[in-house]
Order: structure tokens, then sequence, then C-alpha cells
């Protein structure tokens, strides 16, 4: 609606007329105006409080963003919560909720839900199927045939402080990759015995094992009292586009840590456990 409008200007019924290409009765019952608007909390933790979904960012009911946002959010916090009450998240891996899905959901309103209402108002300023139907449906198809949408909305959590290994920062712009990344959601994979890789992972961290020795790192967990799932299959077919030989997988499907077995960090997977699970640790390599 323009600016300004109010109940006694605006011409509903020639609007609903126009939407549906015909005049029809109707009755109103209520008449209210919603602004079109993104704003985000300044923190989505104080102390024991935690935010999430549109309690932490308002947004526009435009392109999906909002809502699976707001999934995402529920599963990064999700998983944490379950582990600290378990007793096996550490003193940093609640902080991390903040420092990992703020700044995607910053970043999506920015680089995507921003940026396409604006294309969006400028393509209508320049198109119009009432003056050239013909021009405005062959640069709308033009306009959607690359997707970028789709392609590049890759929400990752680069340099989080619970990814040793990754760089960056978290961000909703990424690139779809079937590499093993740390701090980016894993491409999926059917395992040897016909599962998918979703439906393998276990309650804590999930460690997969391709054609690499898991012992090292399940002697570790249990010293360290983590709980690990240790999934192992060949590195061929799927597995190997994973380009690692051991990945560190969170609950929420974010690789920990992606390496080999002669890696820096393999050679300490205590370290990488237990930065993964919240705890301090030394730096670690990886990729």
């Amino acid at each position: 609606m323009p600016q300004g409008t109010t109940a006694g200007t605006l011409d509903l019924g020639g609007l609903l007329a126009a939407a549906v290409g015909r005049a029809f009765p109707f009755e109103l019952i209520h008449l209210g105006f919603w602004d079109l608007r993104i704003a985000v909390a300044d923190r989505w933790r104080a102390g024991r409080v935690f935010i999430a979904g549109d309690a932490a960012h308002s947004h526009p009911p435009y392109g999906g963003y909002g809502i699976n946002t707001g999934f995402e959010d529920a599963r990064n916090l999700g998983w944490k919560l379950a582990a600290v009450l378990q007793g096996w998240g550490g003193p940093e891996l609640l902080d991390s909720y903040d420092a990992e899905r703020r700044p995607v959901f910053i970043s999506t309103a920015r680089d995507f839900t921003e940026r396409f209402i604006e294309e969006d108002r400028a393509f209508l300023r320049r198109f119009s199927p009432e003056r050239d139907r013909a021009a405005f449906e062959a640069a709308w198809a033009a306009r959607n045939a690359g997707a970028e949408e789709v392609v590049a909305f890759e929400p990752h959590y680069e340099r989080s402080p619970i990814v040793p290994s990754s760089r960056g920062t978290p961000s909703a712009r990424g690139r779809h990759d079937f590499a093993a990344r740390a701090s980016h959601h894993m491409a999926p994979m059917t395992l040897p015995d016909g599962r998918g890789l979703h439906q393998a992972l276990g309650p804590g961290l999930t460690l997969l094992a391709l054609d690499a020795d898991p012992a090292p790192w399940a002697d570790a967990a249990r010293a360290l009292g983590l709980p690990l799932t240790v999934l192992t299959a060949p590195r061929s077919g799927e597995a190997a586009r994973y380009g690692a030989g051991l990945v560190l997988i969170s609950p929420d499907l974010y690789a920990a840590w992606a390496g080999e077995t002669d890696d820096p960090a393999a050679h300490d997977p205590a370290a990488v456990l237990s930065r993964a699970a919240g705890y301090p640790a030394p730096a670690v390599g990886g990729r």
C-alpha cells in the first residue's frame, strides 16, 4: 500500500476486483496494516534465557527465508541445550548459538531479502505486463534463469568458536559443495547399510571414518566423557566426494572438522573433540 493509506482512502473493492478479474460482493470484518520491515535482536542469549525464530528476528514473508531461518535456529540451539543438560556440553557451547546464528540472519536479510525486494521493485518499474506483456515475460524468465536465491544461499558458520579450523565469518551466502568443509552443512550420502547419513547420526558427536582408523578418536572421546558415534565406510562412490578420510559431525549435520589421518589435528583428536563440544582447546589444523 502507498505510505499514508488509511481505511478511508483504500479502494479495497477495486484492488480485489483487479486481483481476481471481476468485482464481487464482500464483507470487511477487519482492516489492518503491516509494515514490511526487517529487524534483529542485539543478542539472542541473556544468561539462561534464549530467543529464536520470530522472537529473535523479524522477517517479511519473502522467499521462505524467515521460516527456514527459524527452523535452523531451533536445530542449532536444540542440540546444544541437550548437550549441556546431558552433561557433555562445555561452557562455551551455548554462547556459540548467538555467534553462529545471528550473523547468518543478518546476512540473509542483507544479501537476499533486502536485495531481492529492491531488485523486484526496480524490475516492476521497468517492465509491466500491461505495457508490454511479451517483454515482461521474456525479462522475467531471464531474471529467474540463474536462480541465485537458491545457488548462493548456503548458510555456514565459518570461524565459529566451536569449529577450530574454519576461516571467514558466519554467513548465509556461500557455495554448495559435496566436499566436507568445517562449519558447513554436510552433503547427502548413502551409507553401505542403506541409511542416509542424516539417519545414522548419533545423539552426540559423530565421526565418519572413510578407510581411516577411528580408534584414536573413539579412545579420546571415551577419555573425555563425550558421546561419539563412529560410522565407517569405504572411501569410494558418494563418500569419495567428501574429499576427507575423517569428518567430525555435529548433531545438526554440520561438519565440526574434516581432514586426513596425517593432518596435525588428527594427531590430537582430544583437542578437536573438546572444541566441538564447547570446551577450550588449543588451535588445531584441518580444512
